[in-house]
């Protein structure tokens, strides 16, 4: 089971599975619902086991992302507020003054607090939210990519397409051309 769990903790942030997987698995989901008792639930366990196991598997999203996205505690209320304020307003310029401003405290201060209680950086971290929401809209809409980076508060594209390709090892376009060469979407 622990695999499982591990799945579903992944899923927060957005799996998308190969096309062997999904052509694997997608007979087995479609036929569920015409299984009874017992026998459903020992299938959904082993499709979910399998899904689980699955070697190809990607997560979508930074866990930063899925931290903001999910409540996820940081054993501090100082930073609980900054991650709500930097999910809330991730579309527009926020400045390690107006998160320090948020917490009482010096930048200096702050910037220290942060990276002590995150182990990342104010700005890795606001990067990795505005990454994660980029990736869903790459994925769930059709708008093009400069429109997605400008939405998702990257104001320069040559330095979204920099820290896109950095983080998720490929390009915006590449992203989206892997995704949807998948030709199902695969959430769980």
């Amino acid at each position: 089971m622990i695999f499982i769990k591990s799945l579903f903790e992944k899923s927060f942030r957005g799996v998308l599975f190969s096309a062997e997987t999904i052509k694997f698995i997608m007979p087995r989901l479609l036929a569920l619902p015409q299984k009874h008792g017992f026998d459903s639930v020992l299938e959904l366990m082993s499709i979910l086991h399998d899904l689980s196991a699955s070697r190809n598997m990607k997560t979508l999203s930074g866990a930063s992302f899925s931290a903001a996205e999910n409540s996820f505690s940081f054993n501090s209320r100082r930073i609980d507020k900054v991650m709500q304020h930097l999910n809330q307003y991730f579309d527009r310029e926020i400045t390690l003054a107006e998160a320090a401003k948020i917490t009482s405290m010096s930048e200096v201060a702050f910037s220290r607090f942060f990276k002590n209680k995150t182990a990342k950086t104010f700005v890795d971290t606001l990067n990795e939210i505005r990454l994660g929401h980029a990736s869903r809209m790459l994925i769930d809409t059709s708008h093009n990519i400069n429109e997605v980076a400008y939405k998702c508060g990257f104001n320069n594209m040559s330095n979204f397409n920099r820290i896109f390709k950095k983080k998720k090892n490929c390009t915006p376009k590449e992203f989206r051309e892997t995704y949807n060469a998948s030709g199902v979407r695969t959430f769980i």
